[in-house]
């Protein structure tokens, strides 16, 4: 009896371990490429993906073409790199885009102006605080 009971503890720790692990990190891949997000960090890596993530400062990073991505929340570092992808950030301090005609659309910064500091290499990218 005691084993069954020390074995049914044990199982009940481990599903509880891949609980929280399932929790914490999320990771999809589709026909339009990668995305991967776990407690600090979001990637998003492909062709026309749509998709909504939370983040609560820590870092994104979105390569590919024609991505739509939505960030609720506050993101420390948001990196784009491609074409044509569109990002809607609630709360980020910087922006560094590479590539070309990438959007970042943004509502605040946590710096003084409340502007993020934004860097931009390449043709047609833009970041605008809305």
């Amino acid at each position: 009896m005691k084993i069954m009971k020390k074995t049914l503890a044990l199982c009940i720790a481990l599903i509880g371990i891949n609980m929280t692990y399932a929790q914490t990190t999320t990771k999809t891949t589709t026909t339009h490429g990668k995305s991967k997000q776990s407690d600090k960090k979001i990637e998003v890596d492909g062709v026309g993906n749509k998709q909504t993530y939370s983040s609560d400062g820590g870092d994104a990073s979105v390569e590919g073409v024609n991505n739509i991505i939505t960030i609720n929340g506050y993101t420390t570092k948001l990196e784009v790199a491609g074409s044509g992808n569109i990002v809607y950030a609630d709360k980020v301090s910087r922006i560094e885009l590479e590539g070309s005609n990438n959007k970042v659309f943004y509502k605040t910064s946590p710096t003084k102006s409340g502007k993020a500091d934004i860097s931009l290499t390449g043709v047609g990218n833009s970041a605008v605080k809305k």
